[in-house]
C-alpha cells in the first residue's frame, strides 16, 4: 500500500541527550521524546526504549511514532508503524496526519481505509486529516464518503472538522454543499466563516465573500488574511491593499501569508510606497525574512521599478530556492539587463541549483529583448541537452520572438515548422510581429491567417496586420482593417502605465488626456 515508504535501518549511535544510567522509566521517555528536535535525538531515545523493553508498551510506541512524524521523518515513522502488532487509533491518526502534511495525501486516504478494515473507530482527529487529504487531491467523491461516515458514526463533528468539510467542498467547486455544512452552525463561529470566505474567494465569488467577511464579529488574523489573499488571487490588488491597511488599523498583526499576498498586490499594482512601508514594518518589528517573504519582497521591488533594492535583498538572503532565483533573473530580464541575467544564471548553477523551465523562459526573454541571437541559441541548446528540459510553447515563443526581432524570419519559420506540437496564437503573434517590423508581407499574411484561424476575433491580431500593411505602404488595406476593428468592437491591448502619487496608484493609457490627475502625472514624469 505504501511501498514508496521503504523501511530504513536504525543504526546504534552514542546518545547525546542526557539520560539516566538506570533503566529509563516510561514517563521519562515520553518527556524526552517531546524535547527532541531532530532525527538524531529521536533515534537515540528509540534505541534506549528498545534496550529497556518499554517499546512494547503501546503508549511508548505511539509517542515515538509521533516524534518521527514531528521531525518529518515519514520513512522511519512508517517502518515503526508497520512493526506495531495492533496499532490503536492514536497510531493511525499520527500516521494519517504525517502523510497528509508530508504531501502524501493518497497514502493518507489508503491508510484511513486500512483503519476501517481493522475495525477501529475513527475520531474527529482522524476525520480532520483525512478530509485535508481529500482537499489536497480535490477528491470530492472520497470526501463525501468520509462525510457520510461521520454522520453515520453519530460523532458530533467539532469546529475543525466542519471547517475542513467547508474547505473540501469549496475547493472542489461544490459551494452549495459547503453552504449546507456552514448552515449547521447556529452560533457565531469565526473559524467556519473564515473557511467559507476563503472558499468563496477561491471560486471567484468575491461579493459573497465580502458580505460574509463583514458579518464576522471577531475578525482574527485568518479572517483578514483570507480577504487579502483572496482579493490578490482574483486580481483585485487595490482592494487587497485597502483590506491590508484596515487590518493594520484594527491592530491585528499580519502573518507571513498576509505579508506575501500584500507584497504581491503591490507588485502587480505598482504600489512602490506601500511595498516599502511593508518592508520597513518587517524590519522595525524584527520579523525574520524567510525565503518566501524575501522572494516576495524581491518580486515587488523588481515589478515596481526598483530592481536595485530587490537585488540588495537577494544578496542578503542566506538561503534561496528555485523561485527566488527565478524572480531575480526575471526581474533583471524585465529591466533589460540581460548580462545580469546570464551572471545570475551561472551563479545559480554554481550554487548547485538546477534551473527549471521558468528560469529558461526568463533567460530566453532577456536574450530576445537584448537582441542576443547567438546566446539565445546557446541557452536553448543548453536547456535541452545539458539540463534535459523539453521546450514548452513558452520557450518556442521566446525563440520565435528573438529571431523575429533580429529579422531572421526564415529561421523563425523553420523553427515553427520543427515544433512537435501545433503552434498556438502566441507563436503566430510573435512571428507576425517580426513580419510587421520588417514588412515581410508574404510570411506576415500566412502568420495572420493562422492566427485568425485560432482566434477569429482577435483584435490584437488584426491590429498587428494593419500595422504590417501600413509599414509596407498598403495604406488602403490598413485603413480597412482599422475600420473592421472598430465596426466589430474588437478589443485591442493598449499600452498602460502606472504612477504612484501621494500613495495612490493611477493607471493611464497611451493618449489618455482625460485623467483627473493628468497634470500631476506629467509633472512626475518630467521630474525623471
Amino acid at each position: 500500500m505504501m511501498a514508496s515508504l521503504s523501511s530504513p535501518s536504525f543504526p546504534r549511535q552514542k546518545l547525546s541527550i542526557p539520560l539516566a544510567r538506570t533503566p529509563i522509566r516510561n514517563p521519562a521517555a515520553i518527556h524526552l521524546l517531546k524535547l527532541c528536535r531532530n532525527l538524531q535525538e529521536v533515534k537515540q531515545i528509540h534505541a534506549r526504549l528498545v534496550v529497556s523493553g518499554f517499546l512494547q508498551l503501546p503508549s511508548s510506541a505511539g509517542r515515538l511514532l509521533e516524534s518521527y512524524v514531528t521531525v518529518s521523518q515519514l520513512k522511519f515513522a512508517n517502518s515503526l508503524f508497520q512493526r506495531l502488532p495492533s496499532p490503536d487509533v492514536f497510531a493511525y491518526n499520527t500516521m494519517i496526519r504525517g502523510l497528509t502534511l508530508g504531501k502524501s495525501p493518497h497514502d493518507s486516504i489508503l491508510l484511513y481505509n486500512e483503519l476501517l478494515l481493522d475495525g477501529i473507530a475513527p475520531d474527529n482527529y482522524t476525520y480532520t486529516f483525512v478530509l485535508k487529504a481529500c482537499s489536497h487531491l480535490e477528491a470530492l467523491s472520497e470526501g463525501k464518503q468520509v462525510h457520510g461516515q461521520i454522520i453515520k458514526s453519530g460523532i458530533a463533528p467539532n469546529t475543525h472538522v466542519h471547517s475542513i468539510l467547508i474547505h473540501m467542498y469549496t475547493i472542489s467547486d461544490s459551494i452549495v454543499c459547503a453552504e449546507r455544512v456552514f448552515a449547521q452552525f447556529s452560533e457565531e463561529n469565526t473559524l467556519a466563516k473564515n473557511s467559507l470566505v476563503s472558499g468563496y474567494l477561491s471560486q471567484g465569488h468575491v461579493e459573497k465573500a465580502r458580505i460574509l467577511f463583514e458579518t464576522i464579529e471577531t475578525k482574527d488574523v485568518a479572517s483578514w488574511s483570507a480577504m487579502v489573499t483572496g482579493y490578490t488571487k482574483n486580481g483585485m490588488y487595490s482592494e487587497a491593499l485597502v483590506i491590508f491597511r484596515n487590518m493594520m488599523v484594527s491592530q491585528v498583526h499580519p502573518n507571513e501569508s498576509t505579508f506575501v499576498s500584500s507584497l504581491c498586490a503591490c507588485a502587480h499594482s505598482g504600489a512602490l510606497d506601500q511595498g516599502r512601508w511593508i518592508h520597513a514594518y518587517l524590519d522595525k518589528a524584527g520579523i525574520k525574512i524567510s525565503v518566501t517573504l524575501g522572494t516576495a519582497l524581491i518580486d515587488m521591488y523588481a515589478k515596481c521599478g526598483s530592481i536595485k533594492c530587490g537585488y540588495d535583498i537577494f544578496r542578503s538572503m542566506p538561503q534561496r530556492d528555485m523561485v527566488t532565483w527565478g524572480v531575480i533573473i526575471s526581474g533583471f530580464a524585465l529591466h533589460g539587463e540581460a548580462k545580469m541575467c546570464f551572471q545570475l544564471f551561472d551563479d545559480m548553477v554554481a550554487s548547485g541549483t538546477h534551473p527549471n523551465e521558468v528560469i529558461f523562459v526568463a533567460i530566453l526573454s532577456a536574450c530576445s529583448h537584448a537582441g542576443y541571437v547567438e546566446l539565445g541559441h546557446h541557452y536553448f541548446y543548453k536547456m535541452i541537452h545539458d539540463f534535459g528540459i523539453r521546450p514548452t510553447i513558452e520557450h518556442y515563443g521566446c525563440m520565435v520572438d528573438l529571431l523575429g526581432r533580429a529579422g531572421q524570419l526564415s529561421e523563425a519559420e523553420e523553427l515553427i515548422a520543427s515544433m512537435p506540437g501545433a503552434p498556438n496564437s502566441i507563436i503566430w503573434g510573435a512571428f507576425l510581429s517580426g513580419c510587421r517590423t520588417y514588412a515581410d508581407m508574404r510570411r506576415g499574411s500566412r502568420a495572420f491567417r493562422c492566427l485568425i484561424d485560432l482566434e477569429p476575433m482577435s483584435g490584437d491580431g488584426y491590429k498587428l496586420a494593419g500595422l504590417m500593411l501600413a509599414n509596407a505602404g498598403e495604406k488602403a488595406y490598413a485603413t480597412k482593417i482599422r475600420g473592421f476593428i472598430k465596426q466589430n468592437d474588437l478589443e485591442t491591448t493598449c499600452g498602460t502605465s502606472l504612477v504612484e502619487i501621494d500613495g495612490v496608484v493611477h493607471e493611464f493609457t497611451v493618449g489618455d488626456v482625460d485623467h483627473r490627475k493628468l497634470r500631476e502625472i506629467y509633472r512626475l514624469w518630467n521630474g525623471f
